[in-house]
């Protein structure tokens, strides 16, 4: 019964989409560009950036207020995507700007009334990737051919995809279904904040662990993490962030154990891994990003869990061949890669990182302009 009702609402929701998207057709096509927000620390001054050039609007979910009220003291008008309002004016801006740029997945992108001369880019949240998603997610695949068929509408209404490299355009095609001359190898923007933040000397070496989310309770995990500062040199530090959307039941032994970090969800990952020694990550994008910041630093991909999620969620069939250093399975084969010294991050950078040179929202800038006749 409560899955007939969802599917009903989603049908109600995708009618009011087309409904009010249908009554702009007759609006001209203004040259603007709307920024469709949902992904928290991926701006890092785009925004502002392209609101010095041109008229920018911004639409965010609600989890990004924080940075959308940054955003409207800099005089950028905001709209809340969640709310009744938001989600109007949301539609009818994106029916009637010529540009639109998106750092997510958004729904109601499949049933907006697109014409010839407007381009949606998909510019994504992460440099890389290690899960599946889209078209090859386990999760998806298991859902109504409603739903699917809803999925590819979203997906079909993207014109162009910025990547950062090769290895991630072969991702949205088999993710997506996109083609190859959607693909802009402009860099991702985000990573041009990695280029420029500033590393500050350290008393001591810091291990950074920064998992992913799991739609499984993690019931180990911490016991793994007691034994590992148990055994890894006293002067290193141990920092902590777990997902923000889980939560680890004896989280409190971590707390009290001295020489761990654990860290909230309002701490920056970006921030945090620039300051990584060590970075301890699994299936989590951080991983492209530490390598961008660390080429010669000390990755160490954790999959404990690896069977599980490859059910539950996927793997990038191809990942295994970039992969910069073995996987480990045991927290005893984590710490025989902390003394690891020999790990080179620079093929496994040339694979991924290829474009993301610092130059990127330069690059994105003049294709704009461009889509934009200004």
């Amino acid at each position: 019964m409560k899955s007939i009702i969802l599917e009903q609402l989603k049908k109600i929701y995708s009618q009011y989409v087309r409904q009010v998207s249908a009554r702009t057709k007759k609006q001209p096509i203004k040259k603007q560009v709307v920024y469709l927000l949902s992904f928290p620390n991926n701006d890092h001054g785009l925004i502002e950036t392209l609101s010095k050039e041109f008229d920018v609007a911004v639409c965010y979910t609600k989890q990004l207020e924080k940075e959308a009220m940054k955003l409207r003291s800099l005089g950028i008008p905001i709209w809340n995507i969640n709310s009744y309002q938001g989600l109007r004016k949301t539609i009818e801006l994106v029916s009637t700007s010529r540009v639109v740029l998106a750092d997510n997945y958004f729904a109601f992108l499949g049933d907006i009334n697109k014409r010839e001369d407007q381009s949606i880019f998909q510019i994504w949240h992460a440099t890389g990737a290690i899960k599946q998603f889209g078209l090859e997610d386990k999760t998806a695949q298991k859902r109504s051919n409603e739903d699917q068929e809803r999925f590819k509408r979203v997906y079909q209404s993207f014109d162009y995809f910025v990547v950062g490299s090769k290895a991630m355009a072969e991702v949205f095609k088999n993710s997506y279904g996109a083609r190859e001359e959607q693909m802009l190898y402009l860099g991702f923007p985000r990573t041009d904040f990695l280029h420029q933040i500033k590393q500050v000397e350290k008393m001591t070496q810091q291990v950074v662990y920064l998992p992913t989310y799991r739609e499984i309770e993690t019931n180990n995990i911490v016991e793994d993490l007691l034994i590992l500062r148990k055994k890894i040199d006293p002067t290193m530090d141990l920092y902590i962030k777990p997902h923000p959307h889980e939560n680890w039941g004896n989280k409190e032994e971590l707390q009290k154990t001295e020489g761990i970090y654990l860290l909230d969800g309002n701490t920056s990952s970006d921030e945090l891994l620039t300051q990584a020694d060590i970075l301890i990550t699994d299936y989590s994008s951080v991983a492209f990003d530490y390598a961008l910041v660390h080429p010669l630093g000390n990755l160490i991909f954790y999959w404990y869990d690896e069977g599980i999620y490859i059910n539950q969620t996927g793997i990038q069939d191809k990942l295994r061949e970039s992969m910069p250093s073995k996987i480990c399975y045991t927290i005893e084969e984590v710490l025989h890669e902390i003394k690891n010294e020999e790990q080179n991050l620079s093929t496994f950078n040339d694979y991924w990182n290829t474009h993301n040179d610092g130059k990127a929202v330069e690059r994105l800038l003049e294709v704009i302009k461009k889509e934009l006749d200004v």
